[in-house]
Parts: C-alpha cells; sequence; structure tokens
C-alpha cells in the first residue's frame, strides 16, 4: 500500500500468508443479474491496512490495481473503511482460484462485482478520482446494489 500515505507497506507473499485473517459472509452480485449468496470470505479487512499506513490528509480515494496491468478500479476513502470491505484469500474455506481472481482479490459486498478487483497486486492512495476499467466502459460509478 502507498501513495498518499505516512508509512508505505510492502508484504512479500509469505508474509502476507502470515497476517491474521477474519471470516466473513456476504453475498457477490454481478451486474449482469447473477448472484451467489452467503459466500464465505477470509482475509483482511482493507480498513485494517488503511490503518496501518496512516493516510495522509490530502488523500480522498483508494485506487486498486489488477495483477493483469490493466485492471483497475477506485473507492472513496469512506467507501474503502466500510467494515466489510475484504482483501480475501479464501473463498469458502478454500484458496480463491485465479478464474476468481485469487490469489488475492478485493471484496465489496455492497458494491456490484466490478468493484471487487481480482488478482489484486496494489493498492493506492490518491488524492483525484480514478475512473476505473468498467466506468471507462460505460458502468457506472455508482456501483451500490
Amino acid at each position: 500500500m502507498d501513495g498518499l500515505v505516512e508509512r508505505p507497506i510492502t508484504y512479500t507473499w509469505n508474509q502476507f500468508l502470515e497476517l491474521p485473517r477474519k471470516v466473513q459472509v456476504s453475498d457477490f452480485h454481478c451486474v449482469t443479474g447473477w448472484s451467489v449468496n452467503h459466500v464465505t470470505w477470509e482475509g483482511i479487512p482493507l480498513q485494517e491496512f488503511l490503518d496501518l499506513v496512516g493516510v495522509r490528509e490530502e488523500a480522498t480515494y483508494v485506487k486498486l490495481y489488477s495483477g493483469d496491468g490493466v485492471y483497475t478500479d477506485s473507492l472513496t476513502l469512506d467507501q474503502a473503511a466500510m467494515e466489510d470491505i475484504m482483501v480475501a484469500l479464501l473463498i469458502d474455506g478454500e484458496p480463491i482460484n485465479q478464474d476468481y481472481g485469487g490469489p488475492v482479490r478485493l471484496i465489496v459486498p455492497k458494491m456490484y462485482a466490478y468493484k471487487s478487483v481480482k488478482w489484486l497486486t496494489r493498492v493506492e492512495l490518491i488524492a483525484e478520482d480514478h475512473v476505473g476499467y468498467w466506468e471507462q466502459r460505460g458502468y457506472s460509478k455508482d456501483a451500490w446494489i
């Protein structure tokens, strides 16, 4: 996690795996109309990372990067701080496979799944809004379900 933070952090894969995790059950909704209810996710709440790095006053957005080098998206700082936003490693007790966005995927249960960035590799705090991959292609910035 970097950008407009007091203490940027980077983890090796093994360090990341050793972080304490939480479990939550939430629904997962695609903007195309399908849903999966009662999914069990295990990971680290994004708010814990925000607390750890120390958010600088000028930061107002969180930009999220996918490991494919193409997909990005953003959340407001207030959205990113919601208690159910999670950097997930497990789905229903199993590692998230690559087809479903693993090994690390952001989970944003109260928004459509295009905000739940797959193959998450970087989180950057920024001052100005960022228009994400799907929003550039016509999806709404207002992704609330």
